[in-house]
């Protein structure tokens, strides 16, 4: 069997998983709902007394926190496995995978599906939908925006994670990398200048997550569609390079335990 069509077989059965503990799952969602009500109210409520700030109206952050929740919402569903990727390094657990002749990345991301992820695949897909003020046109760009966004978000949590192979304290370090990319996510572009705009289009890369994609949406321009997939084959294929060395320092026993 292909490596896509283990992909698709462990995520399957990852998924079903965490659906098949209804009252887990209605709380796990219902809590992730609940949270991004909150950050609404207060983006809702900041722009009931401000218009526009530094460009940005209301429907423009509807865009971005639409873009944001969406990303780590598939991210969380569909390769859930990210979010423990480091432990799993850390605790040896890939010594039965090596063992295996299909590729070790995508059967670690397809490990886990977290039931609170699709709370902000709802809450994400009805902000675009009502909120953003999207058109029909919009669709094309809207799926390569996410596509693009949901490349580089896993290829930075795949990044991070990778430092387990050199690093006994990756764990809570790489998620708080993990959390704090979210967080930026979370803000307009105009609040990002001079080092901190160059933070947010390379170590913690929400400029091509959200901004670029929002940018997109707003004014399409085909120069910044290609520089947002050039992005997103950057972080994949580095991604995919700093793992594969790591995964050739963990089978020379090399690598940090737990």
């Amino acid at each position: 069997m292909s490596a896509s069509g283990t992909y698709r077989l462990q995520i399957t059965s990852a998924i079903r998983l965490s659906l098949a503990e209804r009252a887990n799952f209605i709380a796990q969602v219902g809590g992730m709902l609940v949270n991004n009500g909150f950050i609404l109210l207060m983006w809702f409520m900041f722009f009931a007394g401000f218009r526009r700030v530094g460009g940005w109206q209301l429907a423009d952050v509807a865009l971005l926190l639409g873009l944001a929740m969406s990303v780590v919402g598939w991210a969380n569903v569909a390769a859930g496995g990210y979010r423990d990727l480091a432990a799993r390094i850390l605790r040896g657990e890939l010594d039965a995978l090596l063992t295996q002749p299909l590729p070790v990345l995508p059967r670690l991301l397809a490990a886990e599906s977290l039931a609170h992820g699709w709370g902000d695949v709802l809450t994400g897909a009805v902000l675009l939908a009502t909120s953003a003020g999207l058109r029909a046109t919009d669709l094309p760009m809207l799926a390569l925006g996410l596509a693009c966004g949901l490349t580089v978000f896993l290829s930075c949590g795949i990044l991070f994670a990778s430092l387990a192979f050199w690093l006994r304290g990756a764990r809570s370090f790489t998620r708080d990398l993990v959390d704090f990319v979210v967080l930026f996510s979370m803000y307009p572009g105009s609040i990002w200048q001079g080092p901190l705009k160059l933070l947010v289009h390379t170590l913690l890369p929400a400029g091509f997550i959200v901004l670029m994609p929002v940018r997109l949406l707003r004014e399409p321009a085909w120069h910044d569609a290609l520089a947002l997939v050039a992005a997103a084959l950057v972080y994949a294929a580095l991604a995919g390079w700093v793992f594969q060395r790591g995964l050739r320092r963990y089978r020379r026993g090399e690598a940090p335990s737990a």
